[in-house]
């Protein structure tokens, strides 16, 4: 039975991307991603992400879903619980939010 992995990245999106894009060098991100461990749910998100043109420089954390209560403000920036929810009904990575390092800067 696979579990549910909260992984947060560090990436670049290409061009080609159909994700939304600043300018920024980087962007952090938020996936859901169904999985047996988090060793084979961090891979399965690089190939996802690969598919949509974006490269992971860093894995930022990875935490089982059920470990954490998902209410702070960085879980709604990020959709955490509606992605969860989006990935629990299909039992597929649901890449989520990218959100620009420039914006989160300026903060």
């Amino acid at each position: 039975m696979s579990k549910f992995w909260v992984i947060d990245t560090k990436a670049k999106i290409a061009p080609e991307s159909s994700y939304e894009q600043d300018g920024s060098e980087w962007y952090y991100g938020r996936s859901i991603v169904p999985a047996k461990s988090a060793e084979e749910a961090i891979e399965l998100l690089k190939m996802a992400l690969r598919d949509k043109h974006v490269e992971v420089n860093a894995v930022l954390a990875v935490v089982e879903y059920a470990h954490q209560s998902w209410d702070s403000d960085d879980d709604e920036l990020y959709e955490t619980v509606e992605n969860y929810e989006k990935s629990k009904a299909s039992n597929e990575v649901v890449t989520g939010v990218f959100a620009s390092g420039m914006y989160l800067e300026s903060e």
